[in-house]
């Protein structure tokens, strides 16, 4: 079983919509999947209770009981185990990462956003988990060029010294449209374009779960090859 846990050290950065989507994602590709709900406001949940299909499962689970659930879950057969979090409490957060395979730190492409996802990143390098920031509410591209506030985010996180996920979330009704109803992207609008981004962005990040265990840390220099200009948005 793979974990995967979504933080972020701020509120309203779009975890919770990250994590429902995702989990909708992996199951929709075979994956027998449980998303355990420990953020205090029990968002997932309620999403689950207005939700129609029964999978992916969802689950209020309290922070020190993770590792159990965790445990629990591989021995009943669960292929991904995602974990949503609390944007505050540190050791809350704490147990995910310790439990996490990957930890996707959330952050939206503003100065307020990428100086709080710098701590989450820093918790997560502390107990040597892989880290990947996901930009989420990006803006969309004018005549075919992305907005500067976008690319400097990206770079911004880079330096920070780990990888930025090359496919993030752009503005999209689809997404409040779609958690408001208990839903995701992929259910009311298989053909759209957020539809599209989710199933880009679980196919990436199903690769590094499943890849040889990445560095930690990359180095604050970016190659030439790695020029952020080619980020699929």
């Amino acid at each position: 079983m793979k974990t995967l846990a979504i933080i972020a050290r701020k509120g309203g950065t779009g975890k919770t919509t990250l994590a429902v989507h995702l989990a909708a994602a992996a199951h929709a590709c075979g994956y027998v999947t449980l998303l355990a709900d420990t953020d205090r406001q029990h968002s997932a949940v309620e999403w689950r209770r207005m939700r129609q299909i029964s999978e992916p499962a969802v689950e209020a689970v309290k922070p020190g009981a993770l590792f159990a659930r965790q445990q629990d879950a591989a021995r009943a057969g669960v292929g991904l185990l995602v974990v949503d979090t609390g944007p505050s409490v540190e050791e809350e957060v704490e147990q995910a990462v310790r439990c996490a395979d990957l930890c996707l730190v959330v952050a939206r492409p503003n100065f307020f956003d990428i100086r709080a996802v710098a701590d989450s990143a820093a918790l997560a390098a502390r107990f040597h988990k892989p880290v990947a920031f996901v930009l989420n509410q990006a803006p969309h591209r004018q005549q075919s060029i992305e907005a500067p506030v976008l690319m400097e985010a990206v770079a911004a996180l880079r330096a920070l010294g780990f990888p930025v996920a090359p496919i993030g979330l752009r503005t999209r009704v689809a997404y409040q449209r779609s958690v408001a109803r208990g839903s995701t992207a992929q259910d009311l609008e298989p053909s759209s374009s957020a539809a599209s981004e989710i199933t880009a962005l679980w196919s990436w990040v199903e690769a590094r779960l499943h890849a040889d265990r990445p560095a930690v840390r990359m180095p604050t220099f970016m190659a030439a090859s790695d020029s952020p200009v080619p980020l699929t948005f």
